[in-house]
């Protein structure tokens, strides 16, 4: 669970979180965090406002039986009792205790977890006033009852971009860390992530003690380049197929069984063999490589021809972020996902999963308008989707809930795109 929430002010009233910090957890391959787990599932909530709705999230996380991790970023706030909250978007010192999330709540709602499954990844701002408090020796028990591993940064001017500790912890866990085992604890390679942070002089460190879950290391024993820092790279895309490594027969089969089992219908080993091709690639060439972005593709294309729209809106996204770190936006090979990722949010059959992805969506239309009303369209489908939203409804007065069930029972089916991304497709 990847949870954003304020780290700078926006207005007097309004705090705000650019998003950045989630984008980079993005990154980390989930395995890294589960790495004997079958599947993996992924809950953003950015833009956070109700502690209420936010902390129902975390009690269904809890009641996950497997590994669960927790991944806090936001404004470390103080209320008039010295209790610690995550402050929300609408709250201010004086409010916060009663529109932010108290630290308390997401304890108890985690306190009953086994340890060797549970860990929280805090990466906290403050405001001066904070601060202050943090350095007069106000008590801060968030390590208390729960493994609990990251930073509480001083104040800073600026909150934009991805903040030291996450962008260092994203590279660190993509890459691996030389010359460890294949599972690490967290307080193994906490020191490399601070190094390779910069942080500020003040930052608190928080490394949990207590046993805790073991992450896996993508490269044990890698050489100690693996942690250098790469840019992406702005080499041309494959132009006849999809995958051209130095050694292309050692895709070409993967390629090949993919699209026969697609086309067959079995999609169930067209997905697992692609998800397979993805994770590899990754793992042994970096997630910069073009080929694994490229292998990414493949995954989402035939998560899309299963019918799982969410995890292939999710991919495509994905794909469409990591080339743009390195290539054009209007470039065919930015453009493709982007579209595809678009076309797959439209076929979301959950409306819960639909409006949590649909703001990333907007977003990446933003960057990469496509062709036509691409943009206009995208906001639209947002609105509506917010406005079918029940708990929104219901909030709004006993004559909007009224007004909302009458157009739910009177709506038809909308037409929706299907993404047709083929896997020996580059442009797409």
């Amino acid at each position: 669970m990847l949870i954003e929430s304020a780290r700078g002010r926006a207005s007097r009233r309004q705090l705000r979180g650019t998003g950045a910090n989630l984008g980079a957890m993005t990154e980390i391959p989930p395995a890294c965090f589960a790495p004997r787990a079958s599947g993996v599932d992924v809950v953003q909530i950015d833009d956070a406002v109700n502690p209420h709705a936010v902390l129902s999230r975390i009690k269904a996380a809890a009641r996950i039986p497997g590994p669960v991790v927790v991944y806090v970023s936001g404004l470390l706030m103080f209320d008039r009792t010295d209790a610690a909250h995550l402050g929300l978007r609408d709250s201010t010192p004086r409010s916060v205790r009663y529109d932010g999330l108290p630290w308390e709540w997401l304890v108890n709602a985690l306190r009953s977890r086994p340890h060797s499954h549970t860990l929280v990844i805090a990466d906290f701002a403050t405001d001066t006033q904070s601060w202050a408090r943090l350095r007069d020796g106000a008590p801060v028990p968030l390590t208390n009852s729960l493994p609990v591993w990251g930073v509480i940064n001083p104040p800073a001017k600026s909150a934009d971009g991805t903040s030291p500790f996450t962008r260092a912890l994203s590279a660190v866990l993509s890459r691996g860390v030389p010359r460890a085992p294949a599972e690490v604890h967290p307080s193994d390679i906490h020191r490399a992530v601070v190094e390779r942070a910069g942080l500020a002089v003040d930052t608190v460190e928080l490394v949990p003690h207590m046993p805790g879950l073991r992450l896996e290391n993508v490269h044990p024993g890698a050489p100690p380049a693996a942690l250098a820092a790469s840019g992406a790279t702005t080499a041309e895309p494959p132009t006849r197929i999809l995958l051209q490594p130095s050694d292309p027969a050692t895709y070409t089969g993967d390629l090949t069984r993919i699209r026969t089992a697609s086309e067959a219908g079995d999609h169930a080993v067209a997905v697992l063999v692609a998800q397979e091709l993805d994770s590899r690639l990754a793992t042994t060439l970096g997630v910069d490589h073009p080929d694994s972005w490229a292998a990414r593709e493949v995954h989402a294309w035939a998560s899309a021809m299963a019918g799982r729209y969410l995890q292939a809106c999710e991919l495509y996204r994905d794909v469409a972020r990591r080339r743009m770190r390195g290539l054009p936006h209007d470039h065919t090979t930015v453009v493709g996902p982007t579209d595809c990722a678009h076309a797959a949010w439209l076929r979301i059959p959950n409306g819960d999963d639909a409006r949590r992805v649909g703001p990333s969506i907007v977003a990446l239309r933003e960057l990469v308008p496509g062709p036509g009303e691409a943009l206009s369209a995208a906001r639209r489908h947002l609105t509506r989707l917010r406005d079918d939203d029940p708990e929104v409804q219901m909030s709004r007065g006993p004559e909007a809930w009224s007004t909302y069930l009458g157009r739910q029972t009177r709506r038809p089916p909308s037409p929706t795109a299907t993404p047709t991304t083929d896997p020996s497709n580059s442009a797409a």
